[in-house]
């Protein structure tokens, strides 16, 4: 079936809403899976040939390429709180690390398959059969909506290409557009140019977040979703910087009181939070950051505050949301954490501590923001934590917990928070959020400095 306008492709894609996947799964590809891990490609094979009564085929242009439309099948959930996300990043086309080096954006592959993406939506259901997964909506998005962001990104990869680092691709290194790994298990290597060092294969990829705002945005409206908007600011890492660098070198203390106008008596103690107090006024609540600018709301950027002793080096650990044991179910590959640490951006504004001499909180300077990413050696450490922890809660033994120094190599390790009476490690089996992650001082560092 060939369709010779993007109207005449809509007006037939109307037909496939409220559709399940086997409908179109005359060989009973699918039986009776219930994960995609694996196998995410066939979803969008079935639609292909079942739907769109396409043949199977792996060329490189668009799928309705003389209309200029790429075709993705992806999923998405509803949360308790009554919201929905997307499912999961969407993979676009393979990065030719050889070629990439000799583009431009505009006349990249990237562009010319996937200038306008024609999104067909279906309801994961955990547990479900997946040949019984409901399509509800479609929607079709166009890539120079945040064209400018996009193009930031594509230049980001590409100049880690250029500079022989590759195989130190991390999805955490762009805004939007990520640098995901390919392969059934990720272990699949390519050449590079400039560096004899095999590279992992890698493919753009529109991270989860920003699929969840094309799937919000799009809701109400099933069939389009072209929305351009500019705005100065690149990446979350320049919002930061600018809203901060009138500040550079004052204290918590002088930055607090210009904010404020609160006059602090000099030696007090001041409130422990100060640093979050500071950010709080300058950027914003956490709460606030996805109305402040859009790239909080099609992103994933945690801001993290951190002191440096003089020397630059970590003063302490950096930790993040407390878990739950039911943030363990799923294996690593599958997991809500591993899709954390792999897009999560770290945006750390750091505040050093002038001298050698020991430096109350308050009095320690403003040193600016620092960025940090996770690559794939730092995923492997972190996914040996979360076996870890996984194993502690089906054996109940706690000795399995990744307390610090368990194993060479570790980055990220239990924290426990505050409590009465009992040690923290003994109620993690007992009680919900009572520990916490924590990346290591030594992490921390080489990040900082990298």
């Amino acid at each position: 079936m060939k369709f010779n306008t993007i109207e005449e492709l809509l007006n037939y894609t109307e037909a496939i809403k409220g559709k399940t996947f086997k409908e179109f799964d005359e060989d009973d590809i699918l039986g009776d899976r219930t994960s995609l891990v694996g196998g995410r490609g066939d979803l969008g094979k079935l639609v292909e040939t079942g739907f769109y009564k396409y043949p199977n085929n792996n060329i490189s242009k668009a799928d309705f390429d003389n209309i200029g439309v790429e075709l993705k099948v992806t999923g998405y959930k509803k949360n308790k709180n009554g919201t929905i996300s997307a499912k999961e990043r969407v993979s676009l086309n393979q990065i030719n690390f050889n070629e990439i080096v000799e583009e431009d954006y505009e006349g990249s592959h990237l562009i010319s398959k996937n200038q306008k993406i024609l999104f067909i939506w279906y309801v994961y259901e955990k547990g479900k059969m997946v040949k019984d997964f409901v399509i509800t909506h479609y929607q079709l998005f166009d890539m120079d909506t945040d064209k400018e962001i996009f193009k930031n990104d594509f230049y980001t990869i590409q100049e880690k290409v250029l500079k022989g680092h590759a195989e130190d691709l991390s999805e955490g290194d762009t805004t939007y557009l990520g640098a995901c790994r390919k392969g059934a298990d990720g272990s699949s290597t390519t050449t590079q140019p400039n560096s004899d060092v095999l590279a992992p294969t890698r493919a753009f990829s529109l991270k989860q977040k920003y699929m969840t705002w094309i799937l919000r945005d799009g809701f109400e409206d099933h069939k389009q979703t072209t929305l351009t908007f500019e705005t100065r600011y690149k990446t979350a890492e320049d919002y930061i910087y600018d809203k901060i660098e009138p500040y550079l070198g004052q204290t918590q203390v002088e930055i607090y009181e210009k904010l404020t106008g609160v006059t602090f008596e000099r030696g007090k103690i001041v409130r422990y939070d100060i640093n979050k107090q500071i950010a709080n006024i300058l950027i914003g609540k956490d709460e606030e950051l996805e109305e402040k600018n859009d790239l909080f709301k099609k992103s994933s950027f945690i801001i993290k505050n951190l002191p440096l002793l003089c020397t630059g080096y970590p003063k302490e650990r950096m930790t993040f949301r407390t878990m739950s044991k039911e943030d363990f179910v799923d294996d690593w590959e599958d997991s809500d954490w591993k899709k954390y640490f792999e897009e999560t951006t770290l945006l750390v504004i750091c505040y050093k501590q002038p001298t050698k001499e020991k430096t109350k909180n308050g009095y320690r300077v403003l040193d600016g923001v620092k960025r940090i990413s996770f690559n794939d050696d730092d995923l492997e450490s972190i996914e040996k934590s979360y076996n870890m922890i996984k194993e502690t809660i089906e054996k109940e033994d706690l000795n399995l917990l990744p307390k610090p120094k368990s194993f060479d190599g570790q980055i990220i390790e239990i924290a426990p928070k505050r409590s009465k009476g009992k040690n923290t490690y003994d109620l993690f089996l007992e009680k919900d959020k009572v520990i916490s992650f924590a990346l290591t001082k030594e992490f921390l560092n080489e990040k900082l400095y990298l």
